[in-house]
């Protein structure tokens, strides 16, 4: 969620993801006056490394959801195309070589209870 710091006029002039006194109104992403500060405020390099970073956090949780899935019996393992099982499979022994189910391999940049914009 996006919250944006008002003016004396009425417009919005920054958002955080965090609420506070100064930033109150519950704001969309996609509102025109957010999306161009949010543009402002993250260069492409930044915004690269948040994806990248996101990409990782999320390769975790399809692999987990895959897990859950599989172990409930809603999907084969084998029904996804080869070269996903493979992929999977090469994460999933290249993490146990390092550390057994340790999730701290994904290098955290955000504290749990703070959601990051992307």
């Amino acid at each position: 969620m996006l919250y944006a710091k008002i003016d004396e006029h009425g417009v919005i002039i920054d958002v955080s993801t965090e609420q506070s006194d100064e930033y109150r109104k519950l704001v969309a992403p996609n509102d025109p006056n957010v999306t161009q500060i949010l543009e402002d405020k993250i260069s492409n390099t930044q915004a690269q490394g948040m994806l990248s970073n996101s990409d990782s956090d999320m390769m975790r949780i399809l692999e987990d959801l895959i897990d859950l899935l599989t172990e409930k019996r809603l999907l084969q393992f084998t029904e996804l195309p080869i070269a996903a099982q493979k992929k999977i499979l090469s994460r999933k022994w290249v993490r146990g070589l390092h550390v057994s189910n340790d999730d701290n391999l994904i290098d955290e940049h955000f504290p749990e209870d703070n959601d990051s914009l992307i």
